[in-house]
């Protein structure tokens, strides 16, 4: 069987050797653009697409962003946006908003998408992160589930992220914040 892999330095995620469908053997069959593992009972072929994740920019309103260090592998110890996969039957922003309770016992309201990162992973291959900007929020942060510690951290004091994704949409994040504040004051 073929590993796939879209990405240098990226390890290849496992190797499709059966079918999750029946069980049946997978062969290396051309759809039309490449080979890719294909289930002849089934006929059906199989694709290794990024895993979708979300994060939340949470502000409070005076420059500070929410910040989660993390208490489980990868990064653990490192510093991250809350956020996590999306499970089946969610939308992007409910995954989102359910991330960001789970981990800082904060609960979102109105998710705004602001940008989109895509980045290879040891996990999964690749990992497509969208980034939203949640400025209404509740609650008293406290870390929970696979966080270790929370805090809100202004510009200059924030710790390195541990995810390239994180450091993209951050970056992004403060680029649109810069705008939409200079907006407000010539306005």
């Amino acid at each position: 069987m073929i590993k796939y892999s879209y990405m240098l330095n990226t390890p290849a995620p496992f190797a499709w050797n059966f079918c999750p469908i029946c069980g049946g053997s997978l062969e290396s069959r051309d759809d039309g653009e490449s080979l890719r593992p294909h289930c002849g009972r089934c006929s059906r072929f199989y694709y290794l697409n990024p895993v979708p994740a979300a994060c939340c920019v949470v502000n409070d309103g005076n420059g500070k962003v929410v910040f989660v260090q993390r208490a489980v592998e990868p990064a653990k110890g490192l510093w991250t946006l809350p956020g996590g996969f999306v499970e089946v039957g969610e939308t992007t922003d409910e995954a989102a908003l359910r991330e960001l309770e789970e981990e800082t016992d904060i609960r979102g309201r109105q998710p705004r998408l602001f940008g989109a990162s895509t980045q290879p992973s040891a996990l999964s291959g690749a990992v497509v992160v969208l980034g939203y900007r949640v400025d209404e929020w509740e609650g008293n942060m406290t870390a929970r589930s696979d966080a270790m510690d929370v805090g809100l951290f202004g510009h200059v004091e924030r710790p390195p992220l541990a995810f390239e994704a994180h450091r993209e949409l951050l970056a992004l994040y403060d680029a649109l914040d810069g705008l939409v504040q200079a907006d407000e004051s010539t306005g």
